[in-house]
């Protein structure tokens, strides 16, 4: 017997467990606790609200919602799709952001080095929620329809919100079918015939412009831009995004730039500077030795830390309850959560769908930071 314990394997296995015990313990302690409380307050369990009406509006939707009739289980979806957009729009904002408030402070010219740091220096230091905030009642400050901000006929700027020219797709679903597969068939093609990874590319696209010209030619275009134009007290058509999404986007973009730009910065900064000038002292130019020498080693230590930053982005959404903006955290966690009393389910829904939406996140830039880790021997 002294002999099995003084099997390391047998006792590694033996502490583990132990502690899985003790884990599967209490978690069993606080579920039957949570139950005997609920049943004691006389609330009831499950997630059979989730098909039940929701009764309340959202204020704005991407996919169709009805407060008249749509369930619990519409509305979180309706506030899953809009944290997703949010995220989408918010991420290529950080990065392009950080990018430019990198490259100014990076600058040999002292003033946009100087604003950089300026602007850096008062977004990272401010709380998000106050950035919020204020851009919040600035939005409240925007003129009305009649005198929106006019930005070349095509986008407008109010206080109902941003208007953009919205794309049509012209094609049903068997039409779609069709042309989608024959785009696939000949992009196949084309990476089976051409081995050079630039060209393959180009090829592509011609590809993808001959057939929508011929698509639009023989039958129908592809896809119609429709721009907004001001019809009564509101913009009909094109795409009208509400000054709360706008807002809490600009917000969180420029709070996340600013800690962006300081991972780009310092992983430049982190590369030997007598690459660039050797590269300069060979006669190429200063933004081809950036862009192929020093920005490819950069990336390597760039990705990890912006795939936090982006997670934080996609965090970030839950906090747009506090202007209105309805995400899963305004949905489930908010207007359900009260309306149906289900504490429990509804925080564990939002948990379990910011869970997988981070993973997936973190899971897509995992893989593209692979892509771009510098081969070795």
């Amino acid at each position: 017997m002294q002999s099995f314990f003084n099997n390391r394997k047998v006792r590694d296995a033996l502490i583990q467990l132990i502690f899985l015990a003790c884990i599967g313990y209490g978690a069993m302690y606080l579920v039957l606790n949570a139950v005997t409380n609920m049943s004691n307050a006389g609330l009831t369990s499950g997630f059979d609200f989730l098909f039940q009406r929701a009764g309340y509006d959202i204020s704005y939707s991407l996919v169709h919602y009805d407060p008249k009739t749509s369930t619990h289980l519409m509305a979180w979806l309706a506030g899953m799709v809009n944290t997703v957009a949010f995220a989408v729009i918010a991420i290529l904002l950080t990065t392009v952001l950080s990018l430019v408030l990198a490259v100014m402070r990076l600058s040999d010219n002292f003033l946009l080095s100087s604003v950089s740091l300026c602007v850096v220096e008062y977004m990272r230091n401010v709380p998000i929620l106050v950035h919020i905030t204020v851009w919040y009642v600035f939005s409240l400050t925007l003129p009305s329809v009649r005198q929106a901000f006019n930005f070349a006929d095509v986008s407008f700027l109010s206080n109902r919100g941003l208007s953009l020219p919205s794309v049509g797709w012209n094609y049903g679903l068997w039409a779609s079918i069709v042309l989608i597969s024959l785009w696939l068939g000949l992009c196949f093609l084309v990476r089976k015939k051409i081995q050079t990874k630039s060209r393959r590319l180009l090829a592509s696209l011609f590809v993808t412009i001959v057939l929508v010209v011929l698509a639009g030619l023989i039958f129908t275009p592809v896809m119609s831009v429709m721009a907004p134009q001001l019809v009564g007290f509101n913009f009909k058509y094109g795409w009208t995004l509400p000054p709360e999404f706008v807002m809490l986007i600009i917000a969180v973009s420029t709070y996340s730039a600013s800690h962006g730009s300081e991972v780009i910065r310092g992983s430049i900064l982190a590369i030997s500077k007598g690459q660039m000038e050797a590269g300069l002292a060979l006669g190429v130019k200063r933004n081809i030795v950036m862009n192929k020498v020093i920005i490819p080693q950069a990336l390597h230590s760039i990705i990890p830390p912006m795939t936090s930053i982006y997670i934080n982005v996609l965090k970030a959404a839950a906090l747009g309850s506090v202007v209105g903006f309805m995400d899963i955290m305004g949905t489930m966690g908010g207007s359900s959560l009260n309306i149906t009393g289900q504490a429990i389910e509804c925080i564990v829904i939002v948990m379990v769908s910011y869970g997988i939406l981070n993973l997936i996140l973190a899971a897509i830039m995992g893989r593209f930071n692979n892509a771009m880790q510098l081969k070795g021997r």
